[in-house]
């Protein structure tokens, strides 16, 4: 269960849909459909990181402005990269489990496990995300 309010818009298997009334409740009944809430999106001009260039790239598969088959191969030898960088044990686990996401086409689960390694990359670099 969803819940949108009035003005939201999220991108929905590539359609983008604006809630123009009062607050909505959507209920998914397809499995695996690829949602992202706009305001969630991020902004490219604000991939100046690792995390945040592959998080970028995972949301353009999600979106369907990315095919899959070009990109996800790249994608996880960049995430096997990123792995190399990262020494706590905690973080490690977190890409692990973006590169099983990926591997099954789990986009939006990657983005969000993607959300964690961000706001620990961001505490590492000291600056502040979108």
């Amino acid at each position: 269960m969803l819940k949108f309010p009035s003005g939201d818009r999220i991108v929905v298997n590539g359609a983008v849909i604006e809630n123009v009334g009062r607050g909505a409740r959507l209920r998914l009944l397809t499995p695996d459909t690829q949602l992202l809430r706009l305001r969630d999106a991020i902004n490219p001009e604000a991939t100046t990181t690792p995390v945040g260039r592959l998080a970028h790239t995972v949301q353009m598969m999600l979106v369907g402005e990315l095919s899959p088959d070009v990109a996800l191969s790249e994608t996880l030898a960049n995430l096997a990269v990123l792995r190399n960088a990262f020494v706590d044990s905690e973080d490690r686990a977190c890409i692990d489990q973006v590169s099983a996401h990926l591997q099954e086409t789990q986009f939006y689960q990657a983005l969000r496990t993607l959300g964690r390694l961000r706001r620990k990359e961001a505490e590492l670099l000291s600056v502040q995300i979108r």
